[in-house]
């Protein structure tokens, strides 16, 4: 019998939402370990790999097993929790659901998050795998490195995206190389006797990738209402979301409110932007599964700034009582924003064109993304725009659409 294992060591690029059932923190704890660390379940990983390659639950597939009825197969892939290995924290997120940039009844809640930054292991054991379903695991991987295929909640909306930093596997061929396997600790993650490293596979893409170099025209003001900082107490009423170490961020629900907003406004089509971004109908008990995989930026090169302002009696001109507050904020910083729109989608070219407008409409100052936008916030000039690694910054700029989506492999 040959068996393969497959070591992952990742880093996570955003946070990590991994839900454990309990809600005594918020409304959606994350999972955690016997150290009081967080873990990622391995029905995760099982889950979004056999996804991710096509193969559904009631499909005959013995490599990931199946039940019909009383015929079964075991699978022949097993997957391991993937546990933290370097210190982590965690974060909470404010989320709503919001209508014309105001909230629903309702739709109010937060989420426990592992913090950007955190370092994880895992382990894949394959079993008389053949080269096409070895090829099938390392596909996924690929997927996994490429920000494609992510872990846990929201993920279309920044969360659960990962950077694999080193991938690496040991064979076993039995009884040939028992004296190898009873020296084999499958279960000692920081050991790395026996592996060697593996080559991660040029990704067989199933999504177009738009890219965005942003700079900031002035502040933004995504709002976080949970202290990070002992220094924004009494200093602050609102503060902008941010990383544990003070690093703004702006996440991907506010890009993919404010794209969403947009898109319905351009194309006039609401089933169009239903079939792109997704929708819940609780009425008629119906969801679709978001088609645009949006990233959380990160702010570099910015500078904070507390600024205090207060509401103004348009008739009078005299301030309103109790309408003071003071603002902590992010001014004139550089971001990135990436974008994966899934290859079948319906009617693609006319999403990606629609898409592409609202792009033209953030860079010319039409589109601003988060609260205060009003008074100028939330303002940025596209620097840099590619398209499935295409340069299409100059079409961008002469609001050519044509060819900013003509070389998109569709």
């Amino acid at each position: 019998m040959k068996t393969a294992y497959f070591k992952m060591r990742f880093r996570l690029v955003s946070p990590l939402a991994v839900g454990s059932g309990e809600n005594k923190n918020t409304d959606s704890d994350i999972v955690l370990d016997s150290r009081n660390m967080p873990v990622i379940p391995a029905s995760a990983f099982a889950g979004i790999i056999r996804h991710y390659n096509g193969v559904g639950y009631n499909y005959k597939n013995d490599f990931f097993g199946y039940i019909d009825g009383e015929n079964s197969a075991e699978s022949r892939i097993r997957f391991y929790d993937a546990c933290a290995v370097s210190k982590t924290e965690s974060t909470v997120r404010d989320c709503v659901g919001l209508e014309n940039k105001v909230g629903k009844d309702g739709a109010k809640f937060d989420l426990e998050a592992v913090e950007t930054g955190a370092d994880f292991v895992t382990l894949f054991e394959l079993h008389d795998a053949n080269e096409d379903e070895i090829s099938m695991l390392l596909n996924a991987v690929a997927a996994l490195d490429a920000g494609q295929l992510r872990i846990g909640s929201k993920t279309s909306r920044g969360y659960g995206q990962i950077k694999i930093t080193e991938l690496l596997k040991a064979e076993f061929d039995l009884p040939d190389d028992k004296t190898r396997w009873l020296e084999f600790d499958q279960h000692d993650l920081l050991s790395d006797k026996f592996y060697e490293k593996v080559d991660i596979p040029e990704i067989c893409s199933k999504y177009v990738k738009i890219c965005l170099e942003l700079k900031q025209k002035g502040g933004v003001s995504i709002r976080s209402y949970t202290v990070k900082d002992s220094s924004d107490i009494g200093s602050a009423d609102y503060v902008q979301l941010s990383l544990k170490d003070g690093t703004p961020v702006i996440s991907g629900t506010s890009w993919a409110g404010a794209f969403r907003e947009r898109f319905l406004l351009l194309s006039g089509d609401e089933e169009l932007t239903k079939g792109l971004f997704g929708f819940v109908d609780e009425k008629i008990k119906k969801q679709s599964k978001s088609g645009i995989l949006f990233s959380e930026s990160i702010i570099s090169e910015h500078e904070m700034k507390v600024i205090t302002r207060n509401s103004i009696d348009r008739f009078s001109a005299a301030t309103k009582d109790g309408a003071l507050y003071t603002e902590k904020t992010c001014y004139n910083g550089k971001c990135v924003l990436e974008m994966h729109i899934k290859k079948d989608v319906e009617q693609l070219e006319k999403c990606l064109k629609y898409l592409s407008a609202a792009i033209v409409d953030l860079d010319r100052g039409y589109l601003a993304v988060g609260g205060l936008t009003s008074v100028g916030r939330g303002l940025f000039e596209v620097v840099g725009m590619t398209v499935d690694g295409r340069d299409v910054t100059d079409a961008l700029k002469s609001a050519d659409i044509s060819a900013m989506t003509g070389g998109a492999a569709v």
